[in-house]
């Protein structure tokens, strides 16, 4: 006697629930320049983003970004204006993003050991490779005023 297979057939699934939340500084200065980073230098395929990173379980985005900013550039990090979050779903997983207009109180960061840092006109960033949620913000930038 064979024994058979039952099958359940599970519902399709929608998009994964977001993992975590990355915080990110737009941080301009004089004539529309922004901030922008590469963390790995050394890295041609390496696309460029704009400095933060994650947030811990239960961190406040604005904590979080303050944190990550002091542990990268030893610098304090003056938040302005808070964008709101998006979503950017990977296939595999979800990632919120928030974005914040910031500050600086050192005009003058350093990159942190195997990054590279410019300032870049606000024109200039379609010059630059970005990973795909980054873009969405670029091309927000880059909208005429």
């Amino acid at each position: 006697m064979s024994r058979g297979i039952s099958l359940v057939r599970m519902p399709p699934r929608g998009p994964s629930k977001p993992e975590h939340v990355d915080v990110r500084a737009l941080i301009e200065r004089g004539e529309r320049e922004m901030l922008i980073l590469k963390p790995r230098a050394v890295d041609d395929d390496c696309p460029w983003e704009f400095p933060g990173g994650r947030a811990e379980r239960r961190e406040s985005p604005e904590a979080a970004l303050r944190r990550i900013f002091r542990a990268l550039f030893q610098a304090e990090l003056e938040l302005l204006q808070g964008q709101p979050p998006f979503v950017h779903n990977f296939g595999d997983h979800s990632v919120t993003y928030r974005y914040y207009i910031c500050g600086i109180r050192i005009p003058n960061v350093a990159a942190p050991a195997g990054s590279e840092l410019r300032w870049v006109r606000v024109g200039q960033l379609r010059d630059y490779h970005f990973d795909a949620p980054t873009q969405q913000v670029v091309d927000w930038l880059l909208e005429p005023e």
